[in-house]
């Protein structure tokens, strides 16, 4: 009994990949309240007069909600992230092992997921996605630079002269990018209305567009009034021309006062960091978690059967089995569990079924929604997490 319990110490020991979710999603979270609270103690300001004064014009009480609320949001994710892993580690064995022989084939498979490389095949939809995804992923990074050199000394600062005007040309046309996607995407789907998706749309899918809309609009709002009060103010900020919108934008409402427009620019800030708070909060509850579900899947896939072959049946006349395929969550494994909430629900399945096709009711889009959904209604810790029942809609008349 002991030998067994030394031979179990070391996996036992093992960090599971549910609580490596949690590690990392506090490891951020801490970064981005000692972020806060690093300048505040310093005050390092840059003396170039050619750069942004992070949070200018916001009053402390806000800046503290931010460095608050924001930390705690990234925490919480993290924490439903950890449940989903949860909830796939209940289905049985399934060795996906990265190993010396495999690994540069499964870096490449990320990176296609990544990239979108399947979503490209459809150029239209390939292209809307590419520009919400990459367009989004640009403006992270603007605001991660600015965070970066807000925390150095003014020896250390980078983000100014030349410098900034770049950075601030790239922010504005990453927005730009970005906010035409998502109007893309919003009249694709609802006015445009393609097959695949007139038959699949959910009350998420117009949240999702509604928050990402909100945060272009509302980024170019608080830019705007950011340089019409600094104009205002007196101050001279002709490289912020460099921010070709928020420049433009700002010339509308330049004749306003300086207590006018830093009101308006302190209320367009609040709204985009509540759009931002509600991002998180949709990101690890809707299908926005593909962003990162997508590429594992990808990174996992199996290689060694033919693409589409299934699984071999046992032999039905040496078998003893009173069931067969699946019957029970419990039944696939955790790979396929992923697979589940991997779905983008693009309906290019449902699309390519000739059942479907001849006007049968085979949806297998619908087959792999629906068994995601009992996945998540039955989940050991769905009682006390509501969010695993993803559109608020009474699931469990499916598991019977």
């Amino acid at each position: 009994m002991h030998g067994d319990a030394a031979t179990k110490s070391p996996a036992s020991k093992r960090l599971k990949p549910y609580q490596l979710s949690i590690i990392l999603g506090c490891g951020i979270g801490v970064f981005t309240l000692v972020s806060g609270i690093v300048p505040t103690i310093t005050g390092w300001e840059s003396d170039s007069p050619v750069h942004r004064v992070v949070f200018g014009g916001i009053p402390g009480p806000l800046k503290l909600a931010f460095y608050t609320v924001i930390p705690m949001m990234l925490i919480w994710g993290s924490l439903r992230f950890a449940d989903r892993i949860r909830n796939w580690e209940r289905g049985a064995p399934d060795n996906r092992r990265t190993t010396p022989k495999n690994v540069k084939r499964r870096l490449a498979d990320f990176r296609a997921g990544v990239y979108m490389r399947t979503l490209l095949r459809d150029s239209a939809a390939g292209l809307m996605h590419s520009m919400i995804y990459f367009g989004f992923l640009v403006l992270l990074g603007v605001t991660t630079v600015l965070e970066i050199d807000h925390q150095m000394p003014p020896a250390l600062k980078f983000l100014h002269g030349d410098v900034y005007r770049g950075y601030a040309l790239v922010g504005d046309v990453a927005g730009v990018v970005f906010t035409a996607g998502v109007v893309w995407a919003i009249l694709r789907r609802y006015v445009q209305k393609p097959y695949r998706i007139r038959i699949k749309s959910k009350p998420e899918h117009a949240w999702i567009l509604g928050v990402l809309l909100a945060i272009g609009v509302s980024g170019f709002g608080t830019e705007m009034f950011r340089i019409a009060a600094e104009q205002a103010a007196g101050k001279n900020v002709d490289y912020e021309r460099w921010s070709v919108v928020g420049w433009l934008l700002a010339q509308t409402v330049n004749g306003f006062s300086l207590d006018t427009l830093q009101l308006w620019h302190q209320g367009w800030w609040v709204f985009h960091v509540i759009t931002f708070i509600a991002f998180l909060a949709l990101l690890p509850i809707t299908m926005l978690r593909h962003i990162f579900t997508s590429p594992l899947n990808m990174y996992l896939r199996d290689r060694e059967r033919p693409k589409g072959a299934m699984r071999a049946m046992p032999n039905l006349a040496e078998t003893s089995l009173e069931s067969f395929g699946v019957n029970a969550v419990e039944n696939f494994t955790w790979k396929q569990l992923l697979d589940l909430d991997a779905c983008t629900m693009c309906g290019r399945c449902t699309s390519v079924c000739p059942a479907h096709a001849t006007g049968k009711p085979l949806d297998p889009r619908e087959i792999v929604l629906k068994s995601g959904e009992v996945m998540a209604a039955t989940a050991a810790h769905a009682a006390r997490s509501p969010w695993f029942m993803p559109h608020g809609l009474p699931w469990f008349s499916i598991a019977r």
